[in-house]
């Protein structure tokens, strides 16, 4: 059987991640793409990396959410600490702008600040980004595709099945989108996922987030892979196989620069 992977997973967070792995396994679910939020789970995830190589793979990242809660000295450590872990880490993420929590112009404009530093960041190392997005759809999707077109680099939008409009400019971008466990509830989500790019699609569970009352797991990026095959009215095993795909070159993207890339053009 063809795997899938979970392309955004608090796995930190999960009261024993140790066994999620396992259980995603024997789910079919191959990969986890585990983010981080801030130093703490940056740290957790970086040392599940090292328990389950090849299985997980670990974010980077300084979530918006917290832009607002911390000083500028904090910052510019978090900054610097991300910076550090690119190089062990397989991509930076959760980052992006999450305007409900901040709901004025300076707020919003230290979102922003911070995550022009938090791209620079990756371009530096050469890695993908895995990116939030609440109340702020349409500056992050031309922030993903200034990114994307200023540096080859794949840039995803977690759980963004909000527009249909959007969703298609994302496509046309070249901007990768990963659809969630709502999907198999939420009709106007499902509806939004049929029409994301098929090379630009990926599954995630966003563990450990709570639907209909459970909290999710990875080895759900499977059953999330089912539902998207009944909402796009696809074969499910061939489905399987292109986000497989698809995950593989949003992955691999960063550490094998085209030869224009290369001689930093």
């Amino acid at each position: 059987m063809v795997t899938v992977g979970d392309a955004h997973c608090h796995l930190a967070d999960l009261p024993d991640p140790d066994a999620a792995v396992a259980g995603a396994a024997d789910a079919g679910v191959a990969r986890i793409l585990a983010v981080a939020m801030g130093p703490g789970d940056g740290a957790r995830v970086l040392e599940l990396k090292r328990r389950h190589p090849g299985s997980v793979l670990a974010g980077a990242g300084l979530h918006p959410s917290r832009v607002p809660r911390i000083s500028d000295a904090e910052a510019s450590t978090e900054l610097a600490l991300v910076a550090e872990r690119a190089g062990q880490a397989d991509f930076i993420g959760e980052i992006g702008l999450d305007y409900k929590d901040a709901p004025d112009a300076e707020s919003r404009r230290r979102q922003r600040e911070i995550l022009e530093r938090l791209l620079d960041i990756a371009e530096h190392a050469r890695l993908p980004v895995n990116m939030h997005t609440r109340r702020a759809d349409r500056d992050l999707v031309e922030v993903a595709r200034s990114f994307t077109r200023r540096t080859g680099l794949p840039a995803l939008l977690h759980w963004f099945t909000h527009s249909r409009g959007l969703a298609r400019r994302c496509g046309e971008a070249g901007i990768y989108i990963s659809a969630g466990p709502s999907i198999e509830i939420d009709t106007e989500q499902a509806r939004v996922a049929g029409v994301i790019a098929p090379d630009f699609l990926l599954v995630e569970t966003d563990s450990p987030v709570e639907y209909a009352g459970r909290a999710a797991n990875p080895a759900w990026a499977s059953r999330v892979s089912e539902a998207l095959a009944a909402a796009r009215g696809e074969d499910p095993a061939s489905l399987r196989t292109r986000l497989a795909a698809n995950l593989e070159r949003y992955l691999a993207a960063g550490r094998n620069p085209t030869p224009a890339q290369a001689l930093g053009s």
